[in-house]
């Protein structure tokens, strides 16, 4: 007798980790060792000149959620809330390698365009908005950002939520973690 394989994928959903992300109760995060590393790849030591570029400088105080997938910075300006993500086990892979973080971007931003509408590469679009939120593929410490206007952000979170966290991020991350970083198929 054939047994038919289920195709089927089950999630294991941390309810907890959701539940903290929609009532606002962040955490503090640590620097990831893995984006010392790539920053390391980048840039020659230069002894007592503090670096702009640097990922310290976006981890001091800095505050978000952590997830199964990797974490989401929050930063908050006047108008804005920028939700940075951050994938440290893939860019482990990456690196791995021989890839680096805007390797990783340019995949990881490729996958959500065709994945979820709200993208954008134009910032004058992202600047000029008036309400929503947009994902744009510029973060000096994750994959990608997701920029919301202040007066959205309830509708933000839950429509992440539903559209973002609990699939789409996984699959993408899955795929990602699958594909050769030296062969992307794109």
């Amino acid at each position: 007798m054939n047994k038919k394989k289920s195709n089927a994928n089950l999630y294991a959903i941390d309810t907890q980790l959701i539940r903290r992300f929609t009532e606002r109760d962040k955490t503090r995060l640590a620097l990831p060792e893995v984006l010392l590393e790539e920053y390391s790849l980048n840039k020659t030591p230069q002894i007592n000149m503090p670096d702009p570029q640097s990922p310290h400088r976006e981890y001091t105080h800095a505050e978000g959620y952590e997830f199964a997938w990797g974490t989401i910075l929050e930063r908050r300006t006047d108008a804005y809330i920028v939700w940075d993500y951050g994938f440290s086990a893939l860019l482990t892979h990456y690196l791995r390698h021989g890839k680096r973080l805007n390797d990783l971007q340019r995949a990881m931003f490729y996958e959500l365009e065709r994945s979820i509408d709200h993208t954008t590469r134009d910032i004058t679009q992202v600047l000029g908005m008036t309400s929503g939120w947009y994902f744009i593929p510029t973060s000096s410490v994750g994959g990608f950002s997701q920029v919301i206007h202040f007066t959205s952000e309830k509708e933000a979170k839950a429509w992440t939520v539903s559209n973002l966290l609990y699939q789409t991020l996984p699959n993408i991350v899955a795929k990602l973690l699958k594909d050769d970083p030296k062969n992307p198929s794109r």
